[in-house]
C-alpha cells in the first residue's frame, strides 16, 4: 500500500459489487463528490430507472462496484450495459462509467482496485476516456488503446464566436495555421462582425464547392417511433462496422427530447421510410469558463446507412439547424467511423485534434478488428460523453 493509500486511515478496505445494503453509503457518497442533493429515494429511483434499461440482463441492477472501508465508499465504478455488434453476432459489453475515488484516496490502490474487479467480472469493457492517469490504469488490466476519437468543429453564427474566442484557452493549436492567423486577424477591435459575415460566407462557399450542399426536404424533428427506430437499426446496421446496437430499446431512453429535456433529435424521412437520425446535445447552461460564454451544441449520435452519403450530409444540415434553433454558436461532431468524418470537410467542419481516448477490454480476445479505430462507430452520446460544453 502506498504512503497516499496509508491516509485513508483504519480499518478493512473491500471492494463490492453494488447491492441494496449499500444504498444510504452510495447516497453519502453522491452528495460528497456529485450532488449535495442527492437523497436515498432519488438514488434508488435513478438506479431502478436504469435496472429498466439494462439491455444486457433486463430488470436486474447495472454492474456497480465499489472500495469500502467500513460503511464509508471510498470509490466508485458503473456501467452502461450495451450490446455490442461484430461480425461473429452481438456480444454483451458494458461502458465503464462514474469511475471516481476520493481525492484523499487518490494515487493509491483504490482505482486499479475497481478497474480489477470490473475486468474479473465482465467479458467486454469499452471506455471514452480524457485523463492520462486513468488510462493508465486502463491499460494495466488489459485494455487496448484503439485510438483518439478526432474533433470536429462547425461554427454556426461565425460573428459571435470569434468576438469571444481564445484559441489557446480551447486547444486551437491543432487547427490550421492559415485559420488560426485568419482568426486573430478577424479578432481586432471593430473587425470581428465582419469578420465573422466573411466567415460565414466562406463556409457557405466550401460548402457548395466540395459539393456538402444538402436538401432539407424530408427533415422533421424529434425521434421516430420505436417501430421506426428498429427498422432504421435493422437497414442501417451492416454499414456500422462494430457498433453498440441502436435500436429503439437503447435510442429512446437514451435521448429523451423535449423542451425541457437535454437533447434535440431530427429525423430523415425518404421514400415513405425512416433514413436516419440526429441527436444534438443542447450547451450546458453553466458553460465551459474557457469559452467565454460562446454556446456549443454536440452531435451525440447519428444513425444512417453509412452507404448512402447523401443521407449523411442531409442529417448533419438538419442537426446544424436544430442547434441554431436551441441558440448554440457553434456544433461539435466526434465520430470514429471513416464514413462519417469524409462527410464533415464538405459542410464546412474544421478538424482540431482530440482529446478522448477509446479503449477496450475483451477477455475472450475473438473481438474482430478490435485494435482499429475507424472499425468501430463511435460517438460522443457513447458513455454520456456528450456533456463536455
Amino acid at each position: 500500500m502506498t504512503d497516499a493509500a496509508a491516509d485513508i486511515g483504519a480499518g478493512a478496505i473491500i471492494i463490492a459489487r453494488y447491492g441494496p445494503q449499500h444504498l444510504e453509503a452510495l447516497t453519502t457518497f453522491y452528495r460528497d463528490i456529485w450532488d449535495g442533493t442527492a437523497t436515498t429515494e432519488s438514488v434508488a429511483a435513478s438506479r431502478a430507472r436504469e435496472a429498466a434499461r439494462n439491455v444486457v440482463a433486463p430488470g436486474e441492477e447495472i454492474p456497480t462496484w465499489l472500495v469500502l472501508q467500513g460503511e464509508r465508499i471510498l470509490g466508485h465504478l458503473s456501467t452502461i450495459p450495451v450490446q455490442v455488434q461484430t461480425s461473429a453476432g452481438l456480444r454483451n459489453g458494458h461502458w465503464l462509467i462514474g469511475f471516481m475515488v476520493r481525492p484523499e484516496c487518490r494515487n493509491g490502490p483504490v482505482g486499479f482496485m475497481l478497474l480489477k474487479e470490473a475486468a474479473k467480472t465482465t467479458e467486454l469493457l469499452l471506455s471514452l476516456t480524457v485523463a492520462e492517469a486513468s488510462q493508465r490504469l486502463f491499460k494495466a488490466v488489459g485494455f487496448a488503446h484503439i485510438g483518439t476519437v478526432p474533433n470536429w468543429i462547425r461554427l454556426l453564427r461565425p460573428g459571435r464566436v470569434l468576438r469571444r474566442i481564445d484559441l489557446d484557452a480551447v486547444g486551437g493549436g491543432g487547427l490550421p495555421q492559415i485559420v488560426r492567423r485568419g482568426m486573430q486577424l478577424a479578432q481586432l477591435p471593430g473587425i470581428a462582425d465582419v469578420g465573422g459575415m466573411v466567415l460565414g460566407a466562406g463556409i457557405s462557399a466550401v460548402t457548395l464547392l466540395r459539393g456538402g450542399h444538402a436538401s432539407m426536404r424530408g427533415i422533421a424533428e424529434g425521434l421516430p417511433t420505436s417501430a421506426e427506430l428498429d427498422g432504421l437499426w435493422g437497414a442501417c446496421a451492416p454499414s456500422l462496422g462494430l457498433v453498440a446496437v441502436r435500436d429503439a430499446a437503447y435510442l429512446l431512453p437514451r435521448y429523451p427530447h423535449g423542451a425541457d429535456d437535454a437533447y434535440v433529435a431530427v429525423q430523415l424521412h425518404t421514400g415513405g421510410a425512416v433514413r436516419g437520425i440526429a441527436v444534438v446535445r443542447r450547451p450546458r447552461v453553466d458553460g465551459d469558463p474557457r469559452l467565454r460564454g460562446i454556446r456549443v451544441a454536440t452531435l451525440s449520435d447519428l444513425v444512417y446507412d453509412a452507404r448512402r452519403p447523401d443521407d449523411g450530409l442531409a442529417l448533419l444540415a438538419g442537426a446544424e439547424q436544430a442547434a441554431r434553433r436551441i441558440g448554440a454558436d457553434a456544433l461539435l461532431v466526434s465520430p470514429s467511423a471513416a464514413a462519417c468524418a469524409a462527410l464533415l470537410p464538405s459542410r464546412g467542419y474544421v478538424r482540431f485534434g482530440g482529446n478522448l481516448q477509446f479503449l477496450v477490454r475483451d477477455a475472450t480476445r475473438v473481438l474482430p478488428g478490435v485494435s482499429v479505430l475507424a472499425d468501430w462507430t463511435v460517438s460522443r452520446g457513447d458513455m454520456n460523453a456528450d456533456a463536455v460544453f
